[in-house]
Order: structure tokens, then C-alpha cells, then sequence
């Protein structure tokens, strides 16, 4: 059975690959431990060798990448060797994740390769389970600021640095710093990225490292760089990992560096080149069919959409699309979130399991301690008869000697001594127990303010970021699907016989135009960026150029000229509260002109929007959401609002602010 094993993994390796030269090593590793002589120590080297081999032929989506997994762990279950079966999970993890598109699976496959590594000294296979869930976690990050994922990610990178220092492996090291820097990167947070980034680098310059680890310091160098808005650099990084994965015919690193470069000539360029971009997705689009990965594939089809879409090949862009969704689907959020679930299962199995195991301890612990106090209970309860019966003895000689009256004056002395005593000491205590709570009083009032502000900076970046993702969303999601519906109606072309079709053919081509204007007006102002970069006087001078473009109600300003910036919570209410303003003017005044009007004086801001409409009855109870909502907003601020129908409808706004 050994000799059949062995063959058929020498046929595996002579007949398995297509000559990349970063596995040529590997393969004379395999064919040499396999003809040696059968020891433990033999089968420990070659699990090793076939474990680095198996795991390059499934990044490279090798044809018999299977067919070494399933010998890997064929020659595990007949070592019984743990470490050895820890690096199976690790192989069965990354086939599961990347070739069957089971991010779940794959997930528990590593955590249990952690689980039982962590029980052995090969610290080096234990940092390649914590490589697997890091990537996993990269692979499945959501559109929120530091998701969920993304803490998980770097918590793991973190575990793989230590693990790396400790054994002196540069390579780990390097990929938990790569790791961790790409997880910095989704966050927005290039500080922490570029630190991460500086130290792969500087291991690198001093020591040779492998491929996988060169061409991801690479990739994700450039990513770092076009993130900042330094393009140049990141073309410059791009174009080194493509020179390094083309002889490797690495399709996955093929079709990532084509993909970012064409984001770059369509997005960023100062010359956008959308033939070079369209060429540029397309060999995305071949390398990550290539690949096999339905993420890689799924997001090569968007970005063909996006760039035939502005060079208007509308047709092309709407199968690029439909392809997308499609795909799309099948990597739902639901998906991904039981990925997150399976993790926190499984790390909180391992925690009950750790304390059940300490309660365990402690249980015996506790017995033993309790053995021995009785025995200890014992021999003081047997001293303690013995000098009970010395003092009865010598109670008895000293009642011979002494007299009743002295022995009973002394008792009382002493009895009032150690009442003054014990007087003076509760005073002291109570002294001191006043004043630390005094302290501790002052102690938690402060804190809880502090804790008030970081509550309402909270919640403030909460809606902000809230309010980005929505705008998003309305904007790359909704107005693309209207688009698509609306250009479908425009190809039908119809010939109508009856007049009446026509016309409501055509209102329905022109409400769907509307409806395409709304929604981008909408997710432009529900945070526009100038608001954040230049405040609020340009954002609302922005937003009246915007309302005045749809020809209803004739808005214009009265800005008091160098107003300056305010705190971002007032100038993130006052806009939202002018925009609210606008939207009712709009829908209900009936108005032909509107103004709004912002002046300072001393430590006020004082807002008046005003229109020439109809108004409302003010002496009515008007409990809608808007004026409800206009309300809470100034009692938050601190502020004041009156609202008055003259020549139309007046709404004052005065809030506090610090010069």
C-alpha cells in the first residue's frame, strides 16, 4: 500500500505542472524524500515539502491541485503526526476558500489548523493558520470603517509578526506586517499602513524573502500609494509585481495589477485614456476567468461596465452588468456574515472550552486546599485544648495570689482604654473613607463628561459615515439600475398607431430622466464633500447652484463675507437643516424665489431662510417629521428657532458659537 502511495505521487509530481519556476525546487524536494528510506523522520520532511508544494499549486490553480491535497492528507492520517494535520487544514482552507468559493468552510478549516497547532512547537505552520484567516477576513471586508473583519485581520497579522520574530522567519514577519498593512489600507488609515509597509521594507532590503511575500509587499505598496493620490508611485509598484508574476503566470496578481491600473486611466489620470482602461479590464477580465475566483471574476465585470458605459457602449455595458449582478448575488452579505459568525462561534467554543478547563483546576485545587485546612484545623484544635487546660491551671495559682477587687479594677481600666481606643480609630476611618469617596465622586464626574463628548463625536462620524454609504449606494447602485432601465425603454423604439400610447410612452421615458436627476441630486447632497474640505459657506452656495439647475424655485444667498469654519457637528446640522428647508420650499411653497441668509454676530450664527410661497398656518399643531426633526436639531445645538408668515414663510435660526 506504501509502494502504490508512493508511486502514484511521483506520477503526481512529474505530470502536474506547467513549469513555473518558483515550485521547480519543491517538485526535486517531493521526488527526493519520496524514494528515500520510510522513517517518522522521512514522513515529517516530506509532509512539510508536499504541505509548501500543495499550497503554490492551489494559488496557482494548478490542474492536480486536488490530487495533492487529498495525498497530503493521505500521508497525515498514516503518520498521526498533529503538526502534520494542522498542515492539511491549512492546504484544505485555502482550496475551499479560493477554488470551491466556500469562505465558511474554508474559515473553520483554519481556525481548527490554529486550534491544533497551538498545541504543538511548529510555530511556523501556526502562523500560516493565522495568515489563512487574515485573508479571509481581507477577502470578506464590508463597506463600514473598521469592519468587524478587518479587526479580526489584524488581530491575526499581529499573532504572525510575533510568531515570525520569534522563530527569526522574515517571511512571516513580512506577511504579517503586509497583512496588517492592507487591513490600515480599507480603513483609510495610511499612517498605520505606511508603518507597516516601512518594516516589511526594511526586512526585505536585508534579507531574501520568497515570492509570494515579494509580490505582495509590491501590490499593496501601490495600493498604499494611490490611496494617498500618488499615482506615479503606484504605477511604478504595479508595474514591479507585474514583472515578477508574468513568468510565474500568476493569473491572480495578473488580474489585479491590470484592474487597478485601468481604475487609474479612467478615475485618476489628468488625461483620462478610456481606450487604455477598456484594454486594460478586458486582460483583467481573461486572467481572473483564468483564476476561477468568482469575487475576481464578478469584480472584473463591473469594472468592464463602468468603463463601456462612459464610452457609451450601452449594450456591452448592460451584459457587463446583468454578469456582474448575477455573480454578485451569489456572494451576498449573508454569505459573508456567516463567515464572521463561524468565527466568533468557534473562538467562543475555544474560550468556554479554556474555562471549563481552569474551573476544572481550581475544582481540585480547591479540594486538595480543603484536605489540608482540616488537617491543619485539626492539629491547632488539639494545641488549643492543651493550652486551655494550661491557662484553667494558671488561672487557679493566680487567683491564690491576687485579690478579687484589684483583678476587677485593672479589668475596667482596660476596658475603657480600649474604648477610647477603638473611638479614635473609627473616627479615622471615617475620615478617610469621606475623603476618598470625595474623591471618587469628582474622579467619575469627570469621566463621565468626557465620556458625554466622545459619545456625541460618535454618533456625529456615525451619521456621517452612515450618510456616505447611503449616497453611495444611491449613486453606484440605484442610478445605475435606473439608467439601465430607462436606456432599455429608449432601445424599443416602438411604432404606435394610437396617439395616447405614445404620449405615455414618452412621460415614462421622462419621468424615469426625472427620477435619474433626483436620485443623483440626492446622494450628492446627502454629504457633500466640500462641506468637510471647505465648510459650510461654499457647501451651501454649492447647494442653491444645484437647487436653481432644476428650474422650479429661484434660490440665492446672503453670506456675510469671511465667516471662517465652525465645529463639524453645527455645520453638519445647519446643512442638513437648510437642505430640509430647501427640499419643503420645493414640494410645497409654490414659491418663485428663496433666499437663504447666514450672519454672525459676537458669539451668535443667525440662519433665515425665507420664500414669497404660500406658507402655513402657524397656529396649527403641524407635528410632521420634518418640524419635529427641525426642532430636536436646535435643541441639541442649544438654540432657538421661530418660524413666521410674512409675504410668505420665515424661518429664523440663531445658535451659539465660540469666536
Amino acid at each position: 500500500m506504501k509502494k502504490i502511495f508512493f508511486i502514484s505521487l511521483l506520477l503526481i509530481t512529474n505530470n502536474a505542472f506547467a513549469g513555473r519556476p518558483v515550485i521547480d525546487s519543491l517538485l526535486k524536494n517531493v521526488k527526493y524524500f519520496s524514494i528515500q528510506k520510510p522513517s517518522f523522520g522521512r514522513d515529517t520532511l516530506l509532509i512539510n515539502t508536499l504541505w509548501e508544494l500543495g499550497y503554490y499549486a492551489i494559488y496557482f490553480r494548478e490542474k492536480n491541485d486536488k490530487l495533492l491535497l487529498d495525498s497530503l492528507q493521505r500521508l497525515t492520517n498514516r503518520t498521526q503526526w498533529q503538526a502534520g494535520k494542522g498542515l492539511f487544514l491549512i492546504n484544505k482552507s485555502f482550496y475551499d476558500s479560493y477554488v470551491r468559493n466556500d469562505f465558511s468552510i474554508g474559515l473553520k478549516d483554519a481556525l481548527k489548523a490554529k486550534e491544533i497547532l497551538s498545541k504543538t512547537n511548529n510555530f511556523h505552520a501556526l502562523a500560516y493558520a493565522n495568515l489563512r484567516i487574515s485573508s479571509i477576513m481581507l477577502w470578506n471586508l464590508g463597506n463600514e470603517k473598521k469592519d468587524k473583519f478587518s479587526i479580526a485581520g489584524i488581530q491575526a497579522a499581529k499573532e504572525m509578526i510575533v510568531l515570525g520574530e520569534r522563530i527569526h522567519d522574515f517571511d512571516i514577519q513580512c506577511q504579517g506586517y503586509i497583512y496588517a498593512a492592507n487591513h490600515y489600507n480599507f480603513n483609510n488609515d495610511s499612517k498605520n499602513a505606511t508603518q507597516n509597509l516601512e518594516k516589511a521594507n526594511e526586512i526585505i532590503s536585508k534579507h531574501k524573502v520568497g515570492y509570494l511575500t515579494e509580490n505582495l509587499f509590491y501590490g499593496t505598496y501601490g495600493v498604499l500609494f494611490s490611496y494617498t493620490n500618488q499615482f506615479e508611485k503606484a504605477l511604478e509598484y504595479w508595474e514591479k509585481c507585474l514583472k515578477i508574476a508574468t513568468p510565474q503566470n500568476d493569473f491572480y496578481t495578473l488580474s489585479s495589477m491590470n484592474r487597478l491600473k485601468a481604475d487609474y486611466y479612467y478615475q485618476y489620470a489628468k488625461k483620462k485614456d478610456l481606450d487604455a482602461a477598456l484594454k486594460l479590464a478586458q486582460e483583467s477580465f481573461k486572467y481572473a476567468t483564468q483564476f476561477g475566483v468568482l469575487k475576481f471574476i464578478a469584480t472584473a465585470q463591473r469594472e468592464l461596465y463602468i468603463i463601456n458605459r462612459l464610452k457609451g457602449n450601452n449594450a456591452i455595458a448592460l451584459l457587463y452588468l446583468e454578469q456582474f449582478w448575477k455573480n454578485n448575488d451569489s456572494l451576498s452579505r449573508e454569505k459573508i456574515q456567516k463567515v464572521y459568525a463561524d468565527y466568533e462561534l468557534a473562538t467562543k467554543e475555544s474560550q468556554i472550552q479554556k474555562l471549563e478547563n481552569l474551573r476544572l483546576i481550581k475544582e481540585a485545587e480547591g479540594k486538595a486546599q480543603e484536605l489540608e485546612y482540616l488537617k491543619t484545623l485539626q492539629v491547632k484544635n488539639d494545641s488549643l485544648i492543651l493550652q486551655k487546660n494550661e491557662k484553667v491551671a494558671s488561672d487557679y495559682q493566680l487567683i491564690l495570689r491576687e485579690s478579687e477587687v484589684k483583678k476587677l479594677e485593672n479589668e475596667k481600666l482596660q476596658t475603657e482604654a480600649n474604648r477610647q481606643k477603638m473611638i479614635r480609630n473609627l473616627l479615622f476611618i471615617s475620615l478617610l473613607l469621606g475623603a476618598s469617596l470625595l474623591g471618587y465622586f469628582f474622579k467619575n464626574n469627570q469621566k463621565l463628561k468626557a465620556k458625554n463628548r466622545e459619545i456625541e463625536e460618535a454618533l456625529l462620524k456615525g451619521q456621517t459615515i452612515e450618510r456616505k454609504r447611503v449616497a453611495t449606494e444611491l449613486h453606484d447602485n440605484l442610478s445605475a439600475k435606473i439608467s439601465g432601465v430607462k436606456w432599455r425603454l429608449e432601445a424599443i423604439q416602438p411604432d404606435f398607431r394610437i396617439e395616447k400610447q405614445r404620449q405615455i410612452y414618452e412621460s415614462s421615458v421622462n419621468a424615469l430622466s426625472e427620477i435619474y436627476t433626483d436620485v443623483r441630486l440626492i446622494s450628492h447632497n446627502l454629504l457633500p464633500i466640500e462641506l468637510e474640505t471647505k465648510g459650510l459657506t461654499v457647501a451651501v452656495e454649492n447647494l442653491v447652484t444645484e437647487l436653481n439647475s432644476l428650474e422650479k424655485t429661484k434660490f440665492s444667498t446672503k453670506i456675510i463675507e469671511n465667516i471662517g469654519r465652525f465645529d463639524n457637528r453645527i455645520e453638519y446640522e445647519l446643512f442638513s437643516i437648510i437642505l430640509e428647508l430647501s427640499n419643503n420650499i420645493l414640494k410645497h411653497s409654490g414659491a418663485t424665489d428663496a433666499l437663504i441668509s447666514l450672519q454672525k454676530t459676537d458669539n451668535q450664527l443667525q440662519l433665515l431662510v425665507k420664500d414669497n410661497g404660500k406658507g402655513f398656518d402657524t397656529n396649527k399643531n403641524h407635528s410632521g417629521i420634518g418640524i419635529k426633526n427641525l426642532y430636536s436639531r436646535i435643541e441639541a445645538l442649544q438654540g432657538f428657532l421661530k418660524i413666521e408668515n410674512t409675504a410668505g414663510l420665515q424661518v429664523k435660526i440663531q445658535i451659539p458659537v465660540i469666536s
